[in-house]
Parts: structure tokens; C-alpha cells; sequence
């Protein structure tokens, strides 16, 4: 019997749920950005790449502007987690956590040089200011907040001096400036891996704001 034009193939791919499938396009576009840059990203291979059909997608998404949001929102979602359990792994110091997340902030740019790209350099998203522009731009807003948050407990714990938001931007600024060069160049960081540079920068960092030395 031939199938009716309104029953849907049964392959193991179509039983994916809801949250699933969104899921599943979610780690497809990120491989995809991964291998070809967001240029290369388009809903039609994100597609191909999770093995359903070229509508599926926009179950989800209306355009390749809500799927680069998406993945944005993800990346800092995996930012924030990743500076977390940074700083739960330093213990109970909150310069050795602070310090803990700078380390992370490092290694996560590294690990995922083009997400980092587009979480911080809104030029390349190729999103027009609306709802999917507003949404990325919070997520970074609570990023950076975790970050503020690390400095006010050191400050509180008396091991940094200084204002909050003078020592949280030059803490953010060498930390972030060290991850840029690591992932786009064109500094020569000779045999040293990126965690040995992390670690030069932040103890040079930590010793600045230990001393209240910061401008």
C-alpha cells in the first residue's frame, strides 16, 4: 500500500521529541559552525547533519538569525557552567575561585574558538536587532555578572582591593584579551600552552589586585 501524502516516514530519526529534536539542531549547528564558520551555517545543513527533513528545522527556528541566538544562548550557558565548576573545584578562597575562572574563561575559548567568536563579537551573528539580538545580549549580561560576582566575594573577603566594577572590568579585560589572542592571533605565544599562559596572566593579575595596585 502506498503511503498518503499526510503520514510521515517512520525511520529512527523522525521519534526524536520535542526537546529532542531542538537538541539534536542545536549540536548540529554548532558542528557545523565549528568546521565552516558561521558563513557556513544554514538551517538547510543543519539539517542534513542531524538526519531530518529540510522543514524540521523551522519547527524551531524561524531563520538562520534565531538558530545563530540559539546557539549563542547555549554557548553561554556552557560559559557560565564552565566558570562554575571552576570555581567550586578551587575551593573555598574566593581569589583562588576567581583565579579558577579566569582559567576556565581561557580553556573555553580555546576548546570552542568559534562559539567564543560569536558570543562576543556580535558583528559576525548576522542578527538584526530584535527579540533573537535582545536575548543573546542578556545571556551575556548574566555571564558577565558571574564574573562580578567572583571579584565582590574576594573584595569581600579582603583578598582584592578595590570597586567592584573597576576591579571586575580589568579583571575581565586581561583575562578576555589573553583568550582573544589565543584564538585569533597573530601574537606568537611560542611552546607554552594555553593554561601555562592563563596562569603567567593570572598570577600577574591576582598579584595586581591582591596589592590594590589597579588604577
Amino acid at each position: 500500500m502506498s503511503r498518503s501524502r499526510d503520514q510521515k516516514p517512520t525511520g529512527k530519526r523522525d521519534t526524536y521529541h520535542h526537546g529532542d529534536l531542538r537538541r539534536a539542531l542545536l549540536e548540529a549547528g554548532r558542528d557545523v559552525l565549528a568546521e565552516r564558520g558561521v558563513d557556513g551555517l544554514s538551517l538547510r545543513e543543519v539539517a542534513r547533519r542531524a538526519h531530518v527533513s529540510q522543514a524540521a528545522p523551522y519547527h524551531h527556528f524561524a531563520d538562520k538569525a534565531e538558530l545563530v541566538s540559539a546557539i549563542v544562548q547555549r554557548g553561554f550557558d556552557d560559559f557560565v557552567s564552565a566558570l562554575t565548576a571552576g570555581a567550586e573545584e578551587a575551593g573555598e578562597s574566593a581569589l583562588a575561585r576567581l583565579t579558577a575562572m579566569g582559567l576556565r574563561y581561557v580553556r573555553f575559548a580555546v576548546d570552542q574558538p568559534e562559539v567564543f567568536r560569536l558570543m562576543f563579537r556580535p558583528e559576525l551573528r548576522q542578527v538584526e536587532p530584535g527579540p533573537a539580538a535582545d536575548a543573546m545580549e542578556a545571556a551575556g549580561l548574566a555571564s558577565y555578572q558571574v564574573f562580578r560576582d567572583a571579584v565582590k566575594a574576594a573584595i569581600r573577603e579582603g583578598s582584592v582591593q578595590g570597586q567592584v566594577d573597576d576591579v571586575a572590568l580589568a579583571a575581565w579585560s586581561i583575562v578576555h584579551g589573553l583568550a582573544t589572542i589565543l584564538v585569533d592571533g597573530p601574537v606568537g605565544m611560542g611552546d607554552r600552552s594555553p593554561d601555562e599562559l592563563a596562569t603567567v596572566v593570572l598570577l600577574a593579575l591576582g598579584a595586581g589586585i591582591a596589592s590594590g595596585r589597579l588604577p
